[in-house]
């Protein structure tokens, strides 16, 4: 556990001289700065200025994490991954922790920009008349449906940034942006549970319609119960693939 917590803090003085910690904190004030001053001259009603803002940081979400994760892995680059691979006993805890570090500065990120945009309706908004019935502790489940299912991005572009390349992973993540933008349509019904880089904006849809129903319901309890099995098994599946190919990474030729 100790050489867990060491390796955590060597991951965070890596990234202090980098634009990792300014981009973790100037894209939720920024965001959140956008979209307050367009609902400050708009009509939108609670529910859909809350909807749009928590959907926004869902699609966007796999374009960021692959940004993130190139970042953090050209690091390793510039040394030939000999500190990521040789600088551990087990060599799995050198994945881990960067997994853990880039996952838990992404649930700061969420909780920042939610807990942002909510005081600031709070204090900006009410000039129109409209009443607060959003409590504060209803940000919850949505910082909870966003991160969970950023989960797998981080998993997923780190692989692709020690496999490949930074340019890949990006492009991935283009990709995966368009995907789950498109998922909020129709075409995503039944489908986006097993698209995980969908996870983060249709989750946040998910557990918007529940706090949004004073009852549920048992057609509600059984989509979320349905949903959280599907999301486990893919997330086991991927740490087990993904585990087994970095057992044998060796490293690459760093000349992206």
């Amino acid at each position: 556990m100790k050489a867990l917590i060491r390796g955590m803090r060597g991951e965070f003085l890596k990234m202090r001289h980098t634009f990792l910690p300014l981009l973790h904190i100037g894209v939720p004030v920024s965001g959140c700065a956008v979209f307050l001053l367009y609902y400050r001259f708009s009509d939108w009603d609670e529910m859909n200025r809350i909807s749009g803002y928590t959907q926004v940081i869902g699609v966007a979400l796999p374009f960021l994490v692959s940004i993130v994760c190139a970042g953090n892995i050209r690091l390793e680059e510039q040394n030939h991954f000999q500190v990521l691979l040789g600088g551990w006993k087990a060599k799995w805890k050198g994945l881990t922790v960067k997994y853990l570090v880039l996952a838990g500065m992404g649930l700061l990120t969420i909780t920042g920009a939610l807990a942002l945009f909510g005081a600031g309706s709070w204090l900006l908004l009410p000039a129109f008349g409209e009443g607060k019935s959003f409590a504060a502790g209803m940000y919850l489940p949505l910082v909870a449906a966003l991160f969970l299912g950023s989960l797998p991005l981080y998993l997923e572009h780190l692989f692709l940034n020690l496999a490949f390349s930074g340019t890949v992973s990006q492009c991935v993540g283009v990709a995966q942006f368009l995907l789950s933008a498109l998922f909020l349509t129709g075409l995503g019904e039944g489908r986006w549970r097993f698209f995980p880089c969908t996870w983060s904006a249709r989750g946040a849809m998910l557990a918007l319609s529940g706090i949004y129903q004073e009852n549920p319901g048992d057609v509600y309890f059984a989509e979320l119960q349905q949903t959280v099995f599907i999301c486990l098994l893919l997330l086991a599946f991927i740490c087990v693939i993904i585990g087994l190919w970095y057992h044998y990474f060796e490293g690459r030729q760093c000349n992206d």
